[in-house]
């Protein structure tokens, strides 16, 4: 037979057709080879392929490259790599990860970004990365959206490397002021004092807000506005009662303010480089910036505004842009036309009931007063409160309103002037602890933000006078205030002497007072021709007024508009008390101005005219929004409203202003999520798992007749309508398989099991170029999928990672057994050479270099000075290629042998005909599939979760496989408190190793599951255990809405959400700090708490009882405090103990009288039992209070008048907190959820002043933080370090010492304790004398002014003492007692001092009790009354027995001990014993 020759110049592999079909040219496998490609001049000759050679290195242990791109103008590369690969995609303090700049011009690399916080996971790769200007954008779908400027991080090394919150700077999102600007003055005068002539604002409303400028151009969305900036400025306003033509306006009231200082906070950490102060003018739209801030490290900035014109507007949208949508999360991001466009992204939060309530207050502390006192919530109308949360980054909660219904209030109208608390109002937000609870526990929520909703909006004020009996003159602008009725038909009868007309209003003045009817009232008529209005002119009390000045208002307009508006109150959830938080409101809607004596109106106009400004509710608008949740919109694109200029630094593309509308655009759900996403030209293409769509950029399409899709110009919206391509083929969840080329979009579709080409033809399935059979069982079992273009080649080389892919014929070659393969597709060849011993993890070409990247490394391919075959620094692999000699395929041939031409190296590795094999033919591993199966024996373990991993592997023998099974509450209404709420156990005979969670990450329990593969298949069964997730958010059974109408006081929380199983709630009363608080001036109401468990009210107190001797005669104390006025709890009982010695005479008993039977009352006597004699021990009057005892009772002496008190009962016990006083209200839990209401009224005290008058000698030490002569206020209930001082006295000379007798300090509070000071330490050296003064408890204000008697210091003395003294042989002589006469003893410390040692000493351990010596040694004595060394006078001398036969002399030495004093001189005893 003639000679059969192969050749290779088709340079494609064919593995579908039988042996007996693959074409010439064509081969059946090839490895590491080229055949239409060649360095050289050998084209259509098979050769190894060129190796990669390492470019940039990473000091990452186990790094992985996740993401990738090419900055083609700048020659640059960027990439992204991390070593965490953790199993439950935490993020430990050990994980690195790096964002790397490759400059190929340079030949250089430089790390942009080193931070733990960056976040990464291998498991999470980016594959939507872009970069406009300077700008790289990238996000992964594990983080936000995320961007760095390059520049920055080459020229500032470490501007990224944050430890923590790297997002607070880099992500798209920027960070939202929450809170409005704090006015800090409004004046009419510059910085200097100087009155402002301009009256820019005299016509003018206007609101402050402001904007942060960051890093990179971007602003941020506006601050909260502040309220008006309105004051009369303390300038007077009244009607000329004088001249009736005068009313209908008052013009006078106009904006007083001509300058503002406002404050801004600018938190560090988020990239804020400049802040704009904005104003805004009633009644207009438009936004003007006053004035910019550059801002470096500042933490604050203030601004002073003076009447100067704006120097520029900022766009409309700005105003509607309360927040922006970016995504919180996205899995794939394209920039096209300037924008940035996110498909496949995480939105929204989710809510759980939140409840609070809502009151009116009139306190004072509610008051604005940096802006105007006058300034109120306007009477005669309804309120709803809601909340709005909102992240760090401004994206937003809709309105979120009280799940208990407490949101809504009427405000009554009341009487009086402007500055009564019933006339003033505000509206009061407040949080029980719970709810605190719940708003903390929510981790995305960073701020909160008070809206109003007010219905009943524009209103005027008729201002007039009475000219009869209902007839009210309509003067100035009040005809248009009060109009004829024009629509109207009336009889032609009156019509010359009426109108009508259809105006309703309120009365606000009649008859010199205010008018509180709630009710509208009709203006029957207009008279002809005076123009008088016939209208009811009755007061509230029925009184009919025939004359005087008359204000009324006109019904409201009420809006139909379901809509809240901002207010200024807002601030960080994070500082709520965690006790419960209640929070005046910065709303405010009208001025109070007083009227005549004693009234007010409140207006809301300038002049209270008609055609003027008015004061409106608020700027931007929030509405409630139905099913608000976090919802992942993976079929959903979203684009920036804001777009990127570089040319004119214009940068508004982290604006997503949904109020703009059309920013989202959805894709059929059924075809998938989207993975990728891809600009090409004027259109994005877009890629879902199942379907590959187009959409027009700025366009949109038409069809043709032969339903072809072409785009034409359009101006609907950024996003035109979604074109699908032909073909139901996706990406599946492979992103990373994509590559792009010029007109050709390679991917692959593991669903369908083939790889896909998109071009101008459309979509063509590349992979049936003879290698569909291997591309459907490679990808079948593939885990990850990375495709990349080599432009150097023109070859699309894609890597498929698996495992067991020697275990299958159709995926037993090459490097299956490595678990990867790497293939390449040729255009020109129309099929896939090779496959490759490469494993890359991201690839790209630049400048027609193509490189990988592996291990976080950067390789540069087609290296001539590497070895051929080498990559990734390995050894060479082999190349080879396996032809067919299919010639004649029906004939029987014999071949007499078989060779090759070309160089040397070839090795023929096996020959397989249809008869026999030579050589070594792979053959398939064993492989195994091990099954994870997860049962829940029943719907009660591991309730309320979702639970994900189970799959089946495949491994061989001697392999470990590893699952992660991830737990996750079912949704947010449910968590895990604990690891072990959930458990998996395995109860097989196989070995099975399950590694517990230890945390809970990101809110799931995730479980290590690993396996040891065996001989055969297998099915891993794990029983799920453990109680499961339980409320994140615990229903509240009883809601106590707590009413506070305490002055000069708040009541916390105003709001209690109890659960079941609580038994008690406390609620604390906390003054100013200029009051203190007595529950007998506090009144609890409980009548409407029917949950109130009154019988758990129980317990005895004890309240001391003194008389104290005081200028106005004797008086009770109890507790120390003068006639103190107390209430007792009911429920509880009261021993008021008079064992005190002072209570001799004094018989303490209760009355309904004050002074009791001194006032001719009676002596109440209903639970009171007497005890004992006062004065004596056990004496005692009890009394048991109980819902029935009188209140108020009043205490007294029954043998002397005026020596009582008060005393109330009240309904709960309470606790002193020195100054604050804490109710304990115990209650009984309903059994269905139930709102009930208890109120707390009064007011507290005003503290008292102290002042401690400068003494008429001495140094007098006030308590810290006083100082003498200066008052200072305290209550009594303060410490009594605060009552506590000393007074010291120096001595003046060293020949003078102090002794205690040297002088006596008094004090002309009664009660006031003295104590001399009289133990010292070692270094005192009688230099001064000092005492100690305890003031009684001050009830009221208090001159303290102490009275010093005394001689004073003394001269130093050593005491007169004997100069000898006989003692006999014997060891029982009487002891030599020195001191125990007064003139022996010395008035400073001395030193006695024996010279032998058979003299001995002793002194006194008590005062004037002698002792004898037994030991011989030194003896320091104090002078009486001072305790400075122990030793006392008298002290002894005596003597041992004298056993020497002869008699003996020695001496006692006594010597002063006081270092300071001079003047004495020591003192010698000599001492004989006889023989």
């Amino acid at each position: 037979m003639p000679e059969i020759k192969r050749l290779f110049n088709a340079s494609r592999m064919n593995r579908d057709k039988d042996d007996r079909l693959v074409q010439p040219g064509e081969y059946r496998e090839a490895l590491n080879i080229n055949v239409s490609k060649s360095e050289g001049s050998d084209m259509g000759a098979v050769e190894n392929i060129l190796g990669n050679k390492e470019i940039v290195t990473t000091s990452i242990s186990n790094a992985k490259t996740i993401g990738s791109l090419r900055d083609n103008g700048n020659e640059k590369i960027y990439y992204f790599i991390t070593n965490n690969n953790s199993y439950d995609h935490s993020n430990s303090s050990s994980k690195q990860h790096q964002i790397i700049e490759y400059d190929q011009k340079a030949n250089k690399s430089i790390i942009l970004v080193s931070a733990n916080s960056l976040n990464f996971h291998t498991e999470f790769p980016i594959t939507g990365v872009n970069l406009v200007d300077t700008l790289l954008f990238f996000t992964d779908d594990r983080n936000p959206p995320r961007k760095i400027n390059v520049d920055t991080a080459r020229n500032e090394p470490g501007h990224y490397n944050l430890a923590s919150n790297v997002d607070n700077v880099i992500s798209v999102a920027k960070f939202a002021p929450y809170e409005a600007a704090d006015i800090l003055a409004l004046s009419n005068t510059d910085e200097t004092g100087t009155i402002i002539t301009s009256n820019f604002l005299e016509n003018k409303l206007v609101r402050f807000s402001y904007r942060y400028q960051f890093e990179d151009g971007e602003y941020s969305v506006l601050a909260p506005f502040t309220p008006i900036c309105f004051s009369r400025l303390g300038n007077p306003d009244s009607i000329n009662t004088g001249s009736i033509s005068d009313f209908g306006e008052i013009e006078t009231f106009v904006n007083a303010v001509k300058s503002v200082q406002l404050a801004v906070s600018t938190p560090t950490g988020y990239g804020i480089t400049g802040v704009e102060l904005i104003y805004k003018e009633t009644g207009s739209s438009t936004l003007y910036v006053v004035e910019e801030k550059t801002i470096t490290t500042e933490t604050s900035v203030n601004f002073f505004y003076k009447s100067q014109d704006p120097f520029k507007t900022l766009p409309g949208d700005q105003l509607t842009r309360i927040s922006d949508a970016v995504p919180q999360k996205a899995k794939s991001q394209e920039l096209a036309g300037g924008r940035l466009v996110y498909g496949n992204f995480l939105q929204n939060f989710d809510i759980p009931d939140i409840s609070f309530s809502v009151t009116r207050t009139g306190e004072t502390s509610a008051r604005y007063a940096t802006l105007d006192t006058s300034m109120s919530v306007k009477s005669r109308r309804t309120y709803q409160v809601g909340i709005v949360l909102a992240d760090k980054f401004g994206r937003q909660s809709p309105v979120i309103l009280s799940s208990t219904g407490n949101d809504t209030v009427f405000v009554d109208a009341a009487t009086g002037d402007s500055t009564s608390t019933n006339v003033f109002n505000a509206l009061r937000i407040s949080f029980s602890a719970a709810a605190v609870t719940s708003l903390k526990a929510l981790d995305w929520a960073y701020s909160y933000k008070i809206v109003v909703k007010q219905r009943e909006q524009e209103y005027y004020n008729w201002i007039s006078a009475l000219t009869g009996g209902n007839v009210i003159a309509r003067l100035g602008d009040s005809i248009n205030k009060i109009p004829r009725d024009q629509t109207a038909v009336i009889p032609p009868s009156t019509s010359s002497t009426i109108s009508p007309c259809n105006v309703s209003v309120y009365p606000k003045v009649l008859s010199g007072a205010n008018q509180t009817n709630s009710s509208l009232i009709k203006v029957q008529s207009i008279n002809n021709p005076s123009g008088t209005a016939n209208v009811p002119t009755i007061t509230d009390s029925g009184s009919a007024v025939t004359s005087g000045i008359s204000v009324y208002e006109t019904e409201p307009v009420e809006s139909d508009l379901d809509i809240f508006f901002e207010t200024s109150t807002g601030g960080l959830i994070s500082v709520l008390n965690n006790a419960g938080a209640t929070i005046d409101i910065r709303f405010f809607n009208c001025y109070l101005l007083n009227f005549t004596s004693g009234t007010h109106i409140e207006i809301n106009r300038l002049r209270a005219g008609f055609n003027e400004k008015a004061f409106d509710v608020g700027v931007r608008a929030y509405v409630v929004k139905e099913n608000f949740a976090e919802e992942r919109r993976f079929n959903t694109l979203i684009h920036s409203s804001g777009l990127f200029n570089s040319r004119t630094n214009v940068n508004y593309i982290n604006q997503f202003n949904e109020a703009e509308g059309g920013l989202t655009i959805s894709l059929d759900p059924q075809d998938g999520s989207i993975q990728k996403l891809y600009a090409d030209d004027t259109q994005i293409v877009i890629f879902q798992e199942d379907k590959l769509s187009r959409s027009p950029i700025n366009k949109d399409f038409i069809y043709s007749a032969e339903g072809g899709a072409v785009p034409v110009t359009s101006n609907t919206q950024f996003l035109g309508t979604i074109a699908p391509y032909a073909g139901d083929f996706g990406i599946s969840k492979d992103p990373q398989s994509f590559a792009a080329f010029g007109f050709s979009r390679y991917f692959t579709d593991k669903n369908r099991g083939c790889v896909l080409r998109l071009s101008q033809n459309g979509i063509v399935q590349i992979s049936n170029s003879g290698m569909s059979d291997f591309f459907r069982d490679a990808l079948a079992h593939s885990k990850e999928v990375i495709g990349s273009y080599d432009e150097y080649h023109g070859l699309y080389n894609l890597t498929i990672i698996g495992d067991c892919y020697d275990s299958e014929t159709d995926t037993n070659i090459a490097t299956a057994s490595d678990g990867y393969f790497t293939i390449s597709f040729d255009e020109n060849a129309k099929g896939w050479p090779s496959f490759k011993s490469f494993k890359q993890e991201n690839g790209l070409t630049l400048n027609n270099k193509y490189y990988t990247f592996n291990s976080g490394k950067l390789y540069e391919h087609n290296a001539e000075d590497v070895n051929r075959n080498s990559f990734y620094g390995v050894a060479s692999a082999d190349s080879y290629i396996e032809p067919i000699l299919n010639d004649s395929p029906s004939l029987v041939k014999t071949f007499n042998n078989i060779s090759y031409e070309g160089t040397s190296g070839w090795e023929l590795d096996f020959l397989r005909t249809d008869l026999t094999d030579i050589g070594v033919v792979p053959t398939n591993a064993d492989c195994f599939d091990i099954s994870l199966q997860i049962s829940r024996a029943n719907t009660t373990v591991g309730a309320n979760t979702l639970i994900t991993g189970e799959r089946v592997a495949r491994a061989k023998q001697g392999e470990t496989i590893t699952w992660a099974v991830f737990v996750e509450p079912k949704n947010a209404n449910f968590k895990f408190n604990a690891t072990s709420d959930v458990t998996l156990t395995y109860s097989g005979s196989q070995t099975v190793n399950i590694i517990n969670p230890t945390t809970i990450v990101d809110g799931k329990l995730v479980f290590n599951i690993s396996y040891t593969v065996g001989t055969s298949n297998q099915t891993i069964e794990l029983a799920v255990g453990g109680t499961g997730a339980s409320l994140a958010f615990t229903a509240a059974l009883l809601s106590i809405s707590v009413g506070d109408s305490v002055s000069n006081a708040s009541v916390s929380p105003t709001l209690v959400e109890l659960a079941s199983g609580a038994t008690s709630q406390n609620i604390v009363v906390s003054p100013t700090n200029t009051h203190f608080i007595n529950p007998y001036n506090i009144a609890v109401g409980t009548g409407s708490l029917t949950s109130l468990n009154t019988g758990a009210i129980t317990g005895t107190e004890t309240i001391p009882v003194k008389v104290v001797a005081y200028s106005a005669g004797n008086k009770y104390t109890l507790d120390g405090i003068r006639q103190d006025s107390i209430a007792l709890t009911i429920g509880k009982t009261y021993i008021f103990d008079q064992s005190d010695s002072s209570n001799s005479g004094h018989p303490l008993k209760f009355s309904t009288t004050s002074n009791g039977t001194h006032a001719s009352g009676s002596e109440y006597t209903t639970g009171v039992t007497t005890t004992g004699t006062p004065g004596s021990s056990g004496a005692q009057t009890q009394i048991v209070v109980t819902a029935s005892t009188t209140s108020p009772l009043y205490y007294y002496c029954s043998n002397h008048s005026g020596m009582g008190g008060n005393i109330i009962t009240t309904s709960l016990s309470y606790t002193r907190q020195t100054d604050q006083v804490t109710y304990n209200v115990p209650v009984t839990m309903p059994s269905n959820a139930t709102n009930e209401n208890m109120t707390f009224s009064g007011s507290a005290t005003t503290l008292y002043t102290l002042n401690w008058a400068t003494p008429s000698t001495g140094t007098l030490t006030t308590p810290s933080g006083t100082s003498v002569g200066n008052a200072y206020t305290i209550s009594p209930y303060a410490a009594d370090s605060q009552r506590t001082a000393t007074i010291k006295m120096n001595v003046t000379g060293t020949t003078k010492v102090m002794l205690p007798s040297s002088f006596a300090v008094s004090y002309n509070v009664e009660n006031t304790a003295v104590t001399e000071i009289t133990s010292f330490t070692t270094a005192y050296t009688q230099d001064y004398y000092q005492a100690q003064i305890i003031l009684p408890k001050i009830y009221e204000n208090t001159t303290a002014t102490a009275t010093i008697t005394g001689s004073g210091e003394v001269t130093a003395t050593m005491g007169t003492i004997v100069g000898s003294h006989t003692f006999n042989n014997t060891a029982t002589n009487a002891n030599l007692i020195i001191g125990d006469v007064a003139s022996e003893k010395a008035n400073i410390a001395i030193k006695a001092t024996p010279n032998q040692n058979w003299i001995y000493l002793a002194a006194a351990t008590t005062q004037g009790t002698a002792i004898t010596p037994t030991t011989s040694g030194v003896v320091i004595i104090d002078p009486d009354d001072i305790n400075i060394y122990g030793g006392n006078y008298p002290f002894t001398i005596n003597v041992a027995a004298n056993t020497t036969g002869s008699s003996r002399t020695g001496t006692v030495v006594i010597e002063k001990y006081n270092t300071r004093v001079t003047g004495v001189s020591s003192h010698t005893i000599n001492i004989t014993q006889s023989a």
